[in-house]
């Protein structure tokens, strides 16, 4: 009985789950299909606007590019190049916005080896806004600003090492033709799985194996016994 409560418990939490997650790709995928939005009150309105398209302006400042190690793309090993990026006009509350441009090879990392896609002067960009950038999985390891190691996207420690007033979030780009290929945006993953209606099936599933395993050892034990006696 406590096997069966458990794997019934286990299955009863992943209907839970499954309501869950219905309801956050819902969510997400209204947020997508949405206009796209500009920047102009984004300071007052940045907490609503996690996974909203949205269109920037400004100019890229290359010199001061992050790279997040470890990114892959197609089973070839990369990084994701985030740039700072100057809006124009300029906008109140903040000097700079992070640009996750998008992924490149590890034998383009340096700069100068990718120099037509480090395009100058104005520019419009559209992308998806991030504001859970800071969310990172268990076993992403920790920045090391000092030495110049990123793993993920920290806002604050970023905005430390620019000495800069930055936006309290993140744009990654989509992917638009840059000249030399390099850096390839879209990045963003914007499906989210659901299995959760597959595990609840095989907890419930196995909840019932095993009082059917139990029920046919009682009717073999009870033929059993009136047998000997």
């Amino acid at each position: 009985m406590p096997g069966v409560v458990l794997l019934a418990g286990l299955g009863t939490w992943q209907v839970e789950r499954l309501k869950w997650k219905a309801a956050l790709i819902a969510e997400r995928e209204a947020r997508l299909a949405r206009a796209v939005a500009t920047l102009d009150e984004m300071p007052e309105s940045a907490g609503n606007l996690n996974f909203r398209r949205v269109a920037v302006r400004g100019e890229y400042l290359h010199d001061q590019e992050f790279h997040l190690l470890s990114r892959t793309s197609k089973g070839r090993a990369g990084i994701h190049v985030v740039t700072p990026f100057a809006p124009r006009p300029a906008l109140s509350g903040f000097q700079v916005i992070l640009i996750n441009r998008g992924w490149v090879p590890n034998e383009l990392i340096s700069p100068q080896r990718r120099r037509a896609g480090q395009i100058e002067g104005v520019v419009d960009v559209a992308g998806i806004v991030r504001t859970d950038s800071k969310r990172r999985g268990w076993f992403t390891p920790e920045n090391d600003p000092t030495a110049g190691v990123w793993h993920h996207v920290d806002i604050e420690q970023m905005a430390d090492v620019l000495g800069s007033t930055v936006a309290p979030f993140i744009v990654e780009a989509d992917a638009p033709p840059i000249p030399g290929g390099y850096p390839v945006g879209g990045q963003t993953r914007t499906k989210l799985r659901n299995d959760h209606l597959e595990y609840a099936i095989t907890w419930y599933t196995l909840a019932a194996a095993l009082v059917i395993i139990y029920l046919t050892f009682a009717v073999r034990e009870l033929k059993r016994h009136s047998k000997e006696h």
